[in-house]
């Protein structure tokens, strides 16, 4: 069965749902990059074993050494924070622009002694003050949470102060959500990455491997020629 890839939306709402425990990593320390270079030579080779014992492997993380006096720092975490920061608030500015109604201007002149003057004027204010306006100064809204969450009701024609969005506009918001939505996984670590590695299978010594893993969860190699399946808990092959 084939699973439906994520909607935009879905993409901003891992952002939304995860950029509080990406902001509490920045502090810590950072580990092993994937995949990780040292242990990969390691844990491909115990697959040579594979149809003839079990190899169990412990595969743990590894941490940057920081220089004495120096606070630890997960650069992985800065890295997707400042990125995704960048891209979010940057594409809300751009789409307000292009797509976000200017508020209604009145002439003051008249006063307020005028009955459908005042009603406009009063109409004007609320358009200028309304919250579904994407503000380009106020810091309290100029957020990555924030802009996710604007971006996703224009996805979704929210009602507003705002003209349909183009094709291309679409498109930028849905590159830029699946762009922020995999750096925040990854920093995170509960992104499962595939990445092909330049070592014969065991079984037909095809160069077709490709190592799963990067999300916490058990790492496994499959030969793509083959199908055969390998992981970092049992080693024995499956046919």
């Amino acid at each position: 069965m084939t699973t439906a890839s994520p909607t935009p939306q879905q993409h901003l709402q891992t952002v939304i749902d995860n950029w509080r425990y990406l902001t509490d990593m920045l502090d810590t320390h950072v580990s092993a990059p994937w995949p990780p270079a040292g242990r990969m030579a390691d844990y491909l080779r115990a697959l040579e074993f594979a149809d003839s014992q079990t190899v169990r492997q412990q595969r743990g993380t590894r941490e940057l050494e920081v220089p004495a006096g120096q606070p630890p720092l997960n650069l992985d975490a800065f890295d997707a924070i400042r990125t995704t920061e960048l891209a979010l608030l940057g594409t809300a500015d751009h789409i307000a622009a292009v797509a976000q109604r200017y508020p209604i201007t009145v002439d003051t002149g008249r006063g307020w002694t005028d009955d459908l003057h005042r009603q406009v004027a009063l109409l004007a204010i609320r358009d200028q003050a309304d919250p579904r306006r994407w503000s380009f100064t106020d810091t309290a809204t100029r957020t990555p949470s924030h802009a996710a969450v604007w971006l996703q009701q224009r996805l979704d024609e929210a009602d507003g102060p705002f003209r349909p969005l183009t094709t291309d506009q679409q498109r930028l918001i849905e590159n830029v959500a699946r762009e922020a939505s995999t750096r925040v996984q990854m920093a995170l670590a509960i992104l499962r990455r595939h990445t092909s590695v330049p070592y014969p299978c065991p079984h037909c010594r095809a160069r077709s491997l490709v190592v799963q893993g990067g999300d916490g969860q058990t790492p496994a190699a499959q030969c793509g020629r083959c199908g055969r399946t390998w992981t970092g808990r049992d080693t024995t092959a499956a046919a």
